[in-house]
């Protein structure tokens, strides 16, 4: 595990191996008190003592000056530890969201938000954790009674022999407990597979319950309860149910190891009452061995906690560098600028998967400097994953999409991102400050230029209306909560702020209600003007005097023209006009029947 943790952050190993040292040297300090108490024994026993106590007072000082310097080993070991551990704590974090800023999109395909935020958080608090405290712990456990093993053994072998006896119980009950756990009927499963599943179930459990939460107007609206909300009642019961059938298999083992360890002195007695009998020990000798084969063996009890929670670790370490073994998008040695800013997609198709279906089937089409193009079509025809693609979110199974004649590949996706702006279906507010989410990282933009690009995003009249204007804190945290329109607007006054040259706009008006829609079109004109543009049109006369108009249909590109050519060529495009035509009309007491779906 720990050689697992080290690769994960490119190496701690001097302070680890210090801390382990030390650790260790402290544990065999910790043996010299009960030697101490030994000795004085025997001495006033057997030798009755001297009257002046000399002897006495330098066996107390040295075991004084054992404690002391146990205590400053114990507390540098801790020290080092702990510094090692928070710099991995921030440099295994680093490494993670980092190397997740490289993933292409389709990496997020399927997973979700529990997964990420149990990874970055919980598991590498797991390992920060172990290392703080579990390597000296660790060390502790496992250099006291192997210590005082060796020095009965020194003394009396006999005894010595029925002191380890508990030990060889101990492990052996501690090795049932974590093998054939039977969570379900027939099925077993080995201390491995359980964590994966506990880990599996709990970051299902932070997913539903998340969702849970974030739909709780819905929840509020409906009157719903949790029960209501199977996904999230049966990721619980799983949970639970695991945790319960761990417990009971575990817990008589635990019990019956640490009864075993701890009264360790049951398997001395006997051997010594028949050598105290027969002459071959005396009674000091056996004191001893009560005193140290119970009292330092309790050590043990923690090293196997330990060497539990190290499963956990591993599972969760195993996660990490699941994320950082994903490879990376592709990137160029030397990147490539494009000519101009004309944007092609040449025999695209693409898949999520291997094993999945093309939702990108031969799609040629090419976007001129300057031009407008709205993709429309039905349900699932593949038009954002088009758009997804053009921006380099992710790689197309086979073709090319080209920026300027260049292949977005050799541009590479810092190039990309420089020249394409994108507003998706969730636009995302960070926990900051209104010009802080105009602005994303554009620093050297002046206070007058993000107010420009608020007033060109027809967002500025709300910004100032707010409680403390620009620096008002909004985002899932913050004291003002926008409506979906009002983000959009914040979203294009980003893309006007980096006046990107290429626009990719996905349901440009889908969240926008009523008294914002007007001025989400404003802004959009405002901001796309001059340049090359995408759009997703879910409502068709949002974009009927694009430029051009493309008709996807099951991943093919099916019709394109303008809105006027469309018309007359009919088609799906036609069928999809004109059910929107009769949705325009439509009254609560009136079903239109749809022909086509946008």
């Amino acid at each position: 595990m720990m050689k697992q943790v080290i690769k994960l952050a490119g190496g701690k190993r001097k302070e680890l191996t210090w801390s382990a040292v030390l650790a260790a040297a402290g544990s065999l300090l910790s043996i010299v008190p009960w030697i101490v108490i030994y000795e004085l024994i025997r001495y006033y026993l057997q030798e009755a003592g001297d009257a002046s106590g000399k002897y006495a007072e330098k066996l107390i000082l040295w075991a004084l000056a054992a404690v002391a310097v146990r205590y400053l080993l114990v507390i540098s070991s801790f020290l080092l530890s702990h510094i090692a551990a928070f710099d991995l704590l921030y440099r295994i974090r680093s490494r993670i969201t980092e190397h997740l800023g490289k993933l292409p999109m389709g990496y997020w395909n399927g997973r979700n938000t529990g997964f990420v935020r149990k990874v970055i958080q919980e598991d590498v608090e797991l390992i920060e954790n172990s290392i703080a405290h579990h390597i000296p712990d660790f060390v502790n456990g496992l250099v006291v009674p192997l210590a005082t093993l060796g020095y009965l053994y020194f003394v009396d072998w006999r005894m010595a022999i029925a002191a380890t006896i508990p030990l060889i119980l101990g492990m052996l009950l501690v090795k049932g407990m974590y093998s054939g756990v039977q969570l379900s009927p027939g099925k077993k499963y080995n201390s491995k597979e359980i964590m994966r599943q506990y880990h599996d179930s709990l970051e299902e459990m932070h997913s539903r319950t998340v969702e849970y939460v974030r739909g709780m107007p819905v929840v509020k609206v409906f009157n719903l309860t949790v029960e209501s909300f199977s996904r999230l009642k049966s990721s619980i019961t799983r949970y639970g149910h695991l945790a319960e059938k761990w417990s009971r298999h575990g817990t008589p083992f635990w019990a019956g190891f640490t009864a075993i360890v701890l009264g360790g002195g049951v398997f001395i007695l006997p051997v010594a009452i028949r050598l105290l009998a027969s002459g071959q020990t005396d009674v000091p000798t056996v004191i001893m061995f009560l005193l140290l084969g119970t009292g330092c063996f309790a050590g043990m009890v923690g090293f196997i906690m330990i060497t539990g929670s190290v499963m956990m670790i591993n599972e969760g370490a195993s996660r990490i560098s699941a994320i950082l073994e994903t490879p990376p998008m592709a990137e160029p040695e030397s990147p490539e600028l494009p000519l101009n800013f004309t944007v092609a997609a040449e025999n695209v198709s693409f898949r999520y998967g291997p094993e999945l279906p093309y939702v990108l089937k031969d799609v040629s089409l090419e976007i001129k400097q300057g031009e407008l193009v709205a993709l429309v079509g039905p349900s699932g025809a593949g038009k954002s994953t088009l758009a997804q693609v053009l921006a380099r979110m992710w790689d197309v199974t086979s073709g090319r999409i080209t920026i300027g004649a260049k292949d977005v590949r050799d541009i590479g996706s810092e190039g990309v991102n420089e020249i394409v702006g994108t507003v998706f279906q969730d636009v995302q507010m960070l926990t900051d400050t209104v010009e802080a989410n105009i602005r994303m990282g554009e620093s050297e933009k002046t206070a007058e230029e993000v107010i420009k690009a608020a007033e060109a995003a027809s967002v500025n009249e709300l910004i100032e209306t707010l409680p403390k204007g620009y620096e008002t804190v909004i985002g899932e945290g913050g004291e003002v909560h926008l409506s979906g329109g009002e983000k959009q607007r914040i979203s294009l006054a980003r893309i006007f702020l980096r006046k990107f040259p290429i626009v990719i706009l996905d349901e440009a008006t889908a969240y926008a209600d009523a008294e914002n829609e007007a001025r989400v079109q404003q802004a959009f004109s405002m901001v796309t003007e001059g340049k090359t543009v995408v759009v997703i049109a879910h409502r068709l006369s949002t974009v009927r005097n694009a430029d051009r108009i493309v008709v996807l249909d099951k991943g093919r590109i099916v019709q394109q023209g303008t809105h006027e050519q469309l018309l007359v060529e009919g088609g799906l495009y036609r069928r999809m006009w004109n059910a929107h035509k009769r949705a325009g009309k439509w009254a609560f007491n009136e079903v239109p029947a749809v022909e086509g779906a946008v």
